[in-house]
């Protein structure tokens, strides 16, 4: 499931191919056109009535937000009825008495009229860059391949000119052998089109992508078995292209994959981020042009020159294959080149596995429908502990891709070697995924002090996650996957990240969608859908929202900074057209996001 992981190594090499390098990157960053700054909200302008206003340290406030209510995260406090804002500083946390108090002739009041006042979402997993590239186009996350042609076959009218891109096909609209370029060349016949699936790893193309891209009968496949053209009887090519290898060989061909791109893509999603909520990410893996994956990551740091990036960035140095010996190294040569007020870079991303799926992912027991497999990992058990001792030495926290229960384990077993091994200090580990880990492991968590980081969005009774993941983890691991509330039972921190755009079935990088089904484990819009199993391993609502704000912001060392309304803490909060916490949880992705602040600026107003 998880797309970067795959994705990395090969942008990598188209980058070199382009001659890209890190002075490239940056200069097609800053040709950008800066992009409007997002609009002030509505409010009311109040004059200053108590003399008190004026004696407070600092000045009036800058924003009043009063008469609604105010869900704060925090357990000393989880319920208020006003905040303010000074600057890019919450300074009051209370009753509207105390917030009206620092009103001043210039503060804005916002009245909430009733809705919801909360923290702005810290997503704990996410590849913007990576999501923003893959996912442009049309959205075919559609019910049938009917639909999905409809869909593509009206896109095409609406955009005249060029090729034609989008994501989010599902395996289950076509029978075994895959997608045709027939049922595309039918609507599409002089105009290149290419479209990813939703799990990232394949393409359906039609006639006129492969003509360009030089794709015949005769072109061998890049990784026979592996990474390949799909065939007919014939020999000639069908428009289905599988892996990595052959997918970003057939695009870049089609529409050349550039800084520039990248950098266009990734702020035309901005503000869907920021409309979503999300004030605050960890960028698990970057797609590194040019072999430098902090010059990619600069286009943050760009983003925020222009005051267009409206979240904080804790990103990531990915590590996916041998070398190690260098890697503590690396990461701090990115660190030291990426340093901003909103961007830094000091955690280790451990490819650990793949995906079930793939049958990639590291498990204990083989594939229930191949036993002759057991998945793989990138490393030995010795290389894991050799890589996880040297990062915790150094004093940085990893994070480490476990789709598979043996991956779990291996990196659990690596912490705690380094916590025996190294000298004390606060860590922040976290393991992301888990899909299953077996019994013996989820109180390690707890003891090791390892978050359990969960895409949430994952965990429903969608056909992929009943009929594919379950015929490839068999029983009983198949009656246990993503076993949240475990963790939390067992005293353990979990966090939220969507890990967009990666999915089995649908991809979102909403945090309400991740919420709603981090609660119900059923899919979305569809309230009489089964439950995932096992049942008890639903949250509560507000379980959910700490795991997507306060919970993330701990992991991300960010926790004195974000995640809950204190005194003290930056300015990040959003408001939301209902109260979450109450009615039907079946109906939290329903919930409209109006107005989101980061670091006292409005970033979103609907």
């Amino acid at each position: 499931m998880c797309v970067a992981c795959e994705w990395a190594p090969h942008f990598e090499a188209f980058g070199r191919a382009a001659g890209l390098n890190r002075r490239s990157i940056l200069g097609a960053g800053m040709a950008m056109t800066a992009a409007a700054v997002a609009p002030v909200f509505r409010a009311t302008e109040v004059r200053a009535q108590d003399a008190r206003s004026s004696a407070t340290t600092g000045g009036p406030a800058d924003f009043v937000f009063r008469n609604g209510s105010v869900y704060t995260v925090s357990g000393a406090q989880p319920w208020a009825k006003a905040v303010a804002v000074r600057g890019k500083t919450i300074v009051h946390v209370g009753d509207e008495a105390g917030a009206m108090a620092l009103a001043g002739p210039k503060t804005q009041v916002v009245d909430l009229k009733g809705r919801l006042l909360m923290p702005g979402f810290v997503e704990g997993h996410t590849h913007p860059l990576l999501g923003a590239f893959l996912t442009s186009g049309i959205d075919l996350q559609l019910p049938t391949l009917k639909d999905a042609l409809a869909a593509i076959e009206q896109y095409a009218k609406e955009n005249p000119t060029g090729p034609i891109r989008g994501f989010g096909w599902r395996v289950d609209m076509f029978p075994p052998e895959g997608p045709t370029r027939a049922d595309l060349d039918r609507i599409l016949p002089d105009r290149p089109a290419f479209f990813f699936a939703i799990d990232g790893h394949s393409l359906w193309v039609n006639s006129k992508a492969l003509e360009i891209a030089g794709v015949s009968r005769d072109t061998p496949d890049p990784i026979p078995r592996f990474s390949y053209y799909a065939r007919d009887a014939k020999g000639e090519p069908t428009g289905y292209v599988l892996e990595v290898n052959a997918v970003l060989a057939l695009v870049n061909a089609v529409e050349p994959i550039t800084a520039a791109h990248l950098g266009k893509l990734l702020e035309g999603w901005l503000p869907k981020a920021a409309a979503a909520g999300i004030t605050s990410i960890f960028d698990a893996g970057v797609p590194p042009i040019g072999s430098d994956q902090g010059a990619v990551i600069n286009l943050y740091v760009d983003a925020e020159k222009r005051d267009v990036l409206p979240f904080r960035v804790s990103a990531s140095y990915s590590v996916k294959s041998l070398p190690i010996d260098d890697v503590v190294e690396k990461l701090k040569d990115v660190r030291s080149r990426v340093a901003s007020e909103l961007v830094h870079v000091d955690i280790v991303k451990i490819v650990g596995d793949g995906s079930q799926g793939g049958y990639t992912a590291w498990l204990i027991e083989p594939y229930a429908d191949l036993p002759s497999s057991t998945g793989a990992s990138p490393f030995t058990e010795e290389q894991w502990h050799q890589l996880i001792g040297a990062v915790d030495a150094a004093g940085f926290d990893v994070h480490v891709h476990a789709c598979g229960e043996r991956t779990a384990r291996v990196a659990l077993d690596a912490i705690e070697k380094a916590i025996a091994t190294n000298p004390r200090r606060d860590r922040r580990n976290a393991i992301a995924h888990l899909v299953y880990v077996e019994d013996v492991d989820n109180p390690r968590f707890a003891k090791l002090n390892v978050t359990a980081q969960f895409s949430a969005n994952w965990s429903s009774s969608d056909p992929d996650t009943m009929i594919n993941m379950a015929a490839r983890l068999g029983e009983p691991r198949a009656s246990r996957m993503y076993r949240t509330k475990t963790i939390l039972r067992q005293g353990g921190r979990v966090s939220f990240g969507t890990d967009w755009p990666a999915a089995g079935y649908f991809s979102t990088y909403k945090p309400l969608d991740s919420i709603e089904v981090g609660v119900t484990r059923q899919l979305i819009g569809k309230p009489d859908a089964a439950v995932l199993a096992p049942a008890d391993e639903r949250l509560t609502v507000a379980e959910a929202i700490h795991a997507n704000t306060l919970g993330a912001a701990y992991q991300i060392r960010m926790d004195d900074k974000v995640g809950s309304l204190e005194v003290g803490k930056l300015a990040d909060l959003i408001v939301l057209d209902r109260n979450i916490l109450e009615g039907d949880p079946r109906d939290i992705h329903k919930a409209k996001v109006e107005l989101t602040m980061m670091n006292g600026k409005i970033r979103h107003q609907a």
